[in-house]
Parts: C-alpha cells; sequence; structure tokens
C-alpha cells in the first residue's frame, strides 16, 4: 500500500510540472505588436462592349483579425471617389449613386467599348488613397448551340438542364466564362395579365463552374457542364415539374470570351471557395491586376443565346 501511494504521489507532483511547463508557454501579446495592416482600397469593375451601364465598384478589404473586428469598420462600400474611365482619346467621370446603384457608374452611350481598344481606370479617394488598372477588350467567341436534355433519377423524376457548345478559335489564346439565367413566369400570375417571373441563375456542374481555358485543346469544340433548370416538387401528393407549375420559361445563356486577367482571378475565388473552412488546406492568393489596390479590372465579350420553354 506504501509503494503504491509513493508512486500515486510522484505520478501528481509529474502532472503538476507538466502543467506548469505549458502554462509557461503562454504569453500575451498586445495587438500593437502583430503589425496588422490597414484595410486596403478594392475596386471590381467589368468592362464588355455588350454593357449598358459602366460601372465599378469600390469596397474596404477586412483585417487579419476577422468579421468581428473589421466587419463595422471596413467592408462597406467607398462613396467618396473620384473614378474616371480613359480610352486614351478621352476620359469620362464615374459617378456613386447614380440610380440608386450603390457603385460608380455612367451611362455606355458616353463610352464606347470596343473590341481590342484598351482601356484605363484611375481611382482617387477622399483620403488620397491611389489606384490605376488597365484591361483589353477580347474579340467574342460565337456560341454554336444550346441544348436541352434530361435524365431520369429513381425511376420517378425527370431532371431537365441545358448545355452550351461552341467552336474555339484556333492559333490563340483564349479563356471563357459561361453564365445564364433561367426566368420562370408564375401560370396565375400570367392568366391575369400581370408579368410576374423568378429569375434562377444557371448554375454548371463542370470542374470549373463553368470557366474554361483552351490549353491543349486549341480549336476544338468546346461542350460546358450542365445546368439544371429546377427541380421536381410535389403537389398534392403528387409529383409536378416546373414545366407544369408555371405557364411558360425563358431560358438565357451566354458565352463570356473573357481577358487572362478574368479567368485568373475567378479560378482563384473558385480554388478559394473549394478549401473556405479547412484549416489544413494550403491557402489560396487571389490575383490582382490593380496598382495601389486590390482587386480586378477586366474585359470580355459576350455572345447569347436566348430561348422560350412553354
Amino acid at each position: 500500500m506504501r509503494h503504491s501511494s509513493f508512486l500515486h504521489l510522484v505520478v501528481c507532483l509529474g502532472s503538476l510540472l507538466l502543467l506548469a511547463g505549458c502554462g509557461s508557454l503562454r504569453n500575451e501579446i498586445s495587438p500593437d505588436q502583430l503589425g496588422l495592416e490597414s484595410a486596403k482600397l478594392v475596386v471590381s469593375g467589368f468592362l464588355s462592349p455588350q454593357d449598358t451601364v459602366l460601372a465599378v465598384r469600390l469596397t474596404q478589404s477586412r483585417t487579419v483579425l476577422g468579421d468581428s473586428i473589421s466587419s463595422g469598420l471596413s467592408d462597406g462600400n467607398v462613396t467618396r471617389a473620384t473614378v474616371t474611365l480613359s480610352d486614351g482619346n478621352r476620359t469620362i467621370t464615374l459617378r456613386y449613386g447614380a440610380n440608386g446603384y450603390q457603385y460608380y457608374s455612367a451611362p455606355a452611350r458616353q463610352m464606347r467599348i470596343v473590341t481590342g481598344r484598351t482601356y484605363t481606370l484611375d481611382v482617387v479617394t477622399a483620403e488620397g488613397q491611389r489606384a490605376t488598372a488597365t484591361c483589353t477588350i477580347p474579340p467574342p467567341v460565337s456560341l454554336s448551340a444550346v441544348q436541352i436534355d434530361s435524365l431520369m433519377e429513381n425511376n420517378r423524376t425527370r431532371r431537365y438542364f441545358v448545355r452550351a457548345t461552341w467552336q474555339d478559335p484556333a492559333g490563340q489564346t483564349n479563356y471563357y466564362q459561361v453564365t445564364g439565367t433561367f426566368r420562370l413566369f408564375d401560370q396565375q400570375q400570367v392568366i391575369l395579365g400581370k408579368s410576374n417571373y423568378t429569375n434562377l441563375n444557371l448554375n454548371f456542374d463542370d470542374d470549373n463552374r463553368g470557366l474554361f481555358d483552351d490549353t491543349g485543346a486549341d480549336g476544338s469544340l468546346f461542350t460546358s457542364g450542365r445546368a439544371f433548370l429546377g427541380n421536381t416538387t410535389l403537389a398534392n401528393g403528387q409529383a409536378m415539374g416546373f414545366r407544369k407549375q408555371f405557364l411558360k420559361s425563358n431560358i438565357i445563356v451566354n458565352l463570356l470570351a473573357v481577358d487572362e486577367t478574368y479567368y485568373q482571378y475567378r479560378s482563384a475565388v473558385i480554388r478559394q471557395g473549394r478549401v473556405r473552412g479547412n484549416p489544413f488546406a494550403e491557402p489560396v492568393l487571389i490575383p490582382s491586376n490593380i496598382q495601389g489596390a486590390l482587386g480586378c479590372f477586366a474585359g470580355y465579350n459576350s455572345s447569347t443565346i436566348g430561348m422560350t420553354v412553354n
């Protein structure tokens, strides 16, 4: 019994010493010693010949300490800045809040966006922050076709989807983003003579969410992933598809021929979204072509096919 008590005493003393040693590893650090950087200006702007509004958004980045400290300080829109856009011959000013928009804008008629032309964006905030960037509008690539197809699930549910195809021009590097909208017109509202509808973004299920480049496939025929048009629901105990729920629907598919800046930026954002919340994943650095700030200023050209499903 005395031997057992002695071992128990030795184990307890060892545990206390271990805990004391771990406690000595803890040091309190003042936030002033962390070397935190202040919030940075973030610029987002995309130009296209098909746009009716030229728009640029200015925000502030979040600090390293996270949302609890920085959300109230640095993630709002920057509303006091001078934002200008130049095509090399003339310059226009984009103004904040026009028509209620929470970004800087100007009607596209004030400056034509032309394929092959380079545009320069300049930003000066009320606090003296300066940023500048350039982009060149790539040539358009036409959609070849948009197909509607379907598949059966569980031998009782039919799901409809769309795919887009296009021919990649040979002998040049090309980047693409496939987007689209599924517009559903409410049956009862249309009968009543009203134009009430629901807009749903088309989400393509390929690896990069509709983002492509022609590396290793120059001059090939490209086919997008599937974008499903809606889920089957139950009504009165029976399955009812969207074609019975709505009087009609419109499908609009866009093929954006984007520049390399857009492609690299969107690709990094997609990769970051895949690892978000995983503490063991390698961090994804988001590229920026903005001098003096963060963000993306890029150009694209759009080809569109629309169809009505009755």
